[in-house]
């Protein structure tokens, strides 16, 4: 600090910052982001991380910028920083590079070049426009002679006092040409060397550039002990957590099985070598706690890193469906209330309303869930004082993942590690030194085995990760017997073996839909089991509640429909869950559907409730699907291993007026595996249906599809450095284009509506951000995707306005209902005639 007060800076970054003050922050907080990482060439990294953030903003200094801030006038080419400021930074990095003779470290000024010409936008290709603009810099020539004339002089005050290593700005110019050569002819031999480490070497400095930035420019990060702090988690909190939480529950064979499955999970940690072992695997039937097992496994590998290797990893659970995030996430969040000062046997005795809001006390630091639903609120407590963040700079941390725990969704999670866009390449450096749970990882798309394989190894070994695949359908994604995988589950048959609590029943004749109806209702009315239907199709499943409505209310009279759209008769609860269901209304039915009552309940759905969500029936009817997703159906039946066997029944539907079988909408690589491996069909055991045919059909499923290709594609664009080919990489594919819709089922969505339309009038653009955040998850509550082709006019008609359908309380009756969701164009014309 000692040229600070001999040289008066006048030169700003922001209104209300001196670039002086930017670049010096954005540097020391990069560099202690790096250093603050185990992984190897720290040292050199950080400073060349420091460089990075001291150069970023260096063409901030000419009068066409400072004219923007001072006189609040456009912004024109000339205000542009990027180019100028990546320059400079490709060469600071070169001569420190060069005074510490690192021959190995090449490719870093042009790491650089391309961090510091992005850090406003996103990545493009080393190799396409942006290389090309570098044959055109009229605009870059006139800000240097702008320098030159009005703000060189400042400029060599700041970096005399914040550069580590000697700036001479004369050199600099007057190498420019010389420069911007070397920048095209190595970013050539960059993209040809085809080498991921180039990739993750981009990805990784890019996101310490965007995160150090932000947070300074937020008024966050001045230091990195003004982050929120790192905190310390016991890795015997979720044993003492299971004291309390099962005190007095039966010892049932299936609790034994449970606290037997934990216990060799847990104590596995003793055959493990931290260094070595990096991939690993918890393969355990549905219903057997592998939560909280995976849980507390990495509560004590993350113990055993910081003993072993010196350092805290974070943990992030990531599971592919938003239907259990929140289930999950307030189970992570019960057990740290046990360090948060809340007792648990107060927590367990609260009634629900209080609980929930008690475990939303839960610091942001310790745990935080990060999906597009997720409320935008990050809480800290300082000195015994608890407060909530502003809402820009909760967003600001809860997207870059600034969390001991992190509980997020597979599509947050494989788009921030093959990424080319700013806002989710931020988050990459909090995945460094990780602990990564990937809870129902049979999810993941056969065509992408190849390309999670070679990600996940890579980030594992050189970015010092642990990854733990969670499923009770291991997909041949990593194989053990190549030693890229140890299961923390010696011998997973004994557990499998252990549960029959169904029988598979297949019937791969196709059978009419409209047989298949009547064959469901008959069912419910004759017997008295709770029962699921799994359909594949969102419409087939309101066609099918609609029959078994019509049905149910011959025999019981009209059924009374609740708030959240379940339709009560004596003694029997109609559900239907769908995406097409506002997901306030959604989640509420799920966690209806989970409660134990005297009502039998029936509940007809797709494949949303396939895994992961504690329900429990007796039958479980299954449109024919790939068995992986067919044995996760039936995780919802007989969950708890009752006496009496349950049954899954899977059937192949046809639509006979449109001549189709409802199976299509799967890859048929995966339908004619299933039927491989299951033959003409018939009746099987779930021991011996799990453990003998499910490894068959992982055997078929990689002979016969094509794994290579589509996993080949992205990984070649990565080596390429073709940035903005990754954007086409879609974890899920989307047949269609889909429109978000606002419905207003009721007068408090036609407040938040209202407040909406409000937000939306206001000019300033970054007020209407800020504004939308703070009501955005309650606005999400009342938001459905839905096929654009399918929508219809009175929905469209708002979508110039805002860009985003709305179905008003007035049009409610036309556009939605309340029991089976959106109304499609469809199904409305058929309404009216």
């Amino acid at each position: 600090m000692s040229k600070l007060f001999s040289f008066n800076f006048k030169l700003k970054s922001h209104p209300d910052k001196l670039l002086y003050e930017h670049l010096k922050n954005v540097g020391e907080l990069s560099r202690e982001i790096m250093l603050c990482k185990e992984i190897k060439n720290k040292d050199a990294y950080s400073e060349i991380a420091y460089l990075i953030g001291i150069a970023h903003d260096f063409a901030k200094a000419t009068t066409y910028f400072q004219d923007v801030l001072e006189k609040r006038i456009t912004k024109t080419e000339n205000a542009h920083h990027g180019m100028l400021s990546s320059i400079f930074g490709y060469y600071l990095v070169s001569e420190y590079i060069k005074s510490k003779k690192l021959d190995d470290f090449n490719e870093i000024p042009l790491v650089a070049w391309i961090v510091i010409l992005k850090h406003h936008g996103n990545i493009q290709d080393l190799l396409g426009r942006e290389v090309e603009k570098l044959k055109d810099l009229d605009i870059v020539e006139t800000q240097i002679e702008d320098i030159k004339r009005n703000s060189v002089g400042e400029l060599k005050g700041i970096y005399e006092d914040i550069s580590t290593i000697n700036v001479d700005l004369e050199g600099f110019f007057g190498k420019f040409g010389e420069m911007v050569k070397k920048i095209e002819l190595e970013g050539e031999s960059l993209v040809f060397s085809k080498n991921i480490d180039n990739y993750f070497l981009i990805l990784f400095f890019y996101s310490i550039l965007l995160d150090a930035d932000k947070l300074d420019a937020s008024g966050i990060g001045i230091a990195i002990e003004s982050l929120p702090r790192r905190r310390d988690i016991p890795s015997d909190l979720i044993d003492r957590y299971k004291e309390v939480r099962f005190s007095g529950s039966e010892e049932s064979d299936i609790n034994m099985v449970r606290n037997e499955a934990y216990e060799e999970v847990t104590s596995s940690l003793e055959r493990i070598d931290v260094e070595r072992d990096r991939i690993l695997s918890i393969e355990l039937p549905t219903g057997c706690g592998k939560t909280l097992t995976a849980f507390s496994f990495a509560l004590k590998l993350r113990e055993k890193v910081k003993k072993e290797l010196g350092f805290k990893p974070r943990i992030i659970y990531s599971l592919p469906f938003l239907s259990i995030i929140d289930q999950n996430a307030e189970v992570f969040s019960e057990v740290l209330a046990g360090i948060e000062g809340i007792s648990w046997k107060e927590l367990f005795d609260m009634e629900e309303e209080d609980r929930s809001r008690r475990l939303g006390e839960i610091s942001s630091d310790l745990i935080l869930k990060h999906h597009h639903l997720a409320d935008v609120v990050y809480r800290i407590k300082e000195e015994g004082e608890e407060f909530e963040m502003d809402v820009e700079k909760s967003l600001l941390l809860i997207e870059g993942w600034h969390s001991e725990i992190v509980v997020t969704t597979f599509v947050q999670f494989f788009h921030s590690l093959i990424t080319n866009r700013n806002r989710a390449a931020r988050k990459f450096h909090n995945m460094v030194n990780s602990i990564i749970i990937l809870d129902e990882v049979q999810s993941i798309p056969y065509k992408y085995w190849v390309l999670v394989n070679n990600a996940l190894k890579y980030l594992a070994e050189e970015y010092n990760c642990w990854v733990v695949l969670v499923t009770a359908t291991l997909p041949l994604i990593f194989r053990e017997e190549k030693g890229e995988i140890k299961p923390l589950i010696e011998n997973k048959q004994k557990y499998f073996e252990k549960f029959n609590r169904v029988e598979y029943d297949f019937n791969l004749e196709e059978k009419e839909f409209e047989e298949f109806k009547q064959e469901v209702l008959d069912e419910i009315l004759e017997s008295d089991k709770d029962i699921m239907v799994v359909l594949n199709r969102i419409e087939s499943s309101k066609d099918l509640y609609s029959f078994v409505k019509e049905g149910l209310e011959r025999e019981y009279r009209r059924g009374k429909v609740t708030e959240e759209g379940v339709l009560e008769f004596e003694n029997l609860e109609l559900f239907n869950l769908s995406t097409h269901i506002i997901p306030i209304h959604r989640l509420e039915r799920i966690r209806r559907a989970k409660e134990e009552g005297e009502s039998r309940k029936v509940i007809i759905t797709t494949q949303l409730i396939e895994a992961g969500v504690d329900i429990s029936v007796d039958l479980i009817y299954r449109d024919l699907a790939p068995l992986d997703c067919i044995i996760q159906t039936a995780g919802r039946c007989n969950r708890n291993n009752e006496e009496k066997k349950g049954a899954v029944k899977i059937v192949n539907l046809k639509d006979t007026e449109n001549n189709r079988v409802f199976h299509q909408i799967y890859s048929s690589t995966l339908i004619w595996a299933t039927r491989d491996v299951t033959g003409k069909g018939g009746k099987f055991e779930e021991r011996d249906f799990v453990t003998i045919f499910l490894s068959k059909y992982y055997d078929h499923v990689r002979e016969r599809g094509s794994i290579e290709e589509p996993s080949g594609k992205v990984i070649e664009v990565l080596e390429s450095l073709r940035f903005s080919e990754i954007s086409d990489f879609r974890l899920i594919d989307e047949d269609y284009w889909k429109m978000d819709v606002f419905v207003e089922v009721d007068e408090e969505a036609k407040q938040i509506w209202s407040k909406y339309e409000g937000i939306m009038k206001k000019e300033d653009r970054f007020e209407r951000r800020r504004e939308f955040l703070k009501m955005k998850k309650r606005f999400y509550d009342y938001v459905i995707s839905v096929d654009a082709k399918k929508i219809g006019a009175i929905v469209t008609g708002n979508v110039s306005k805002y860009n985003i359908g709305y179905v008003s309380l007035d049009d409610l009756e036309r556009k939605y209902d309340l029991e089976t969701g959106f109304i499609t164009r469809e199904r409305e014309e058929a309404m009216i005639l």
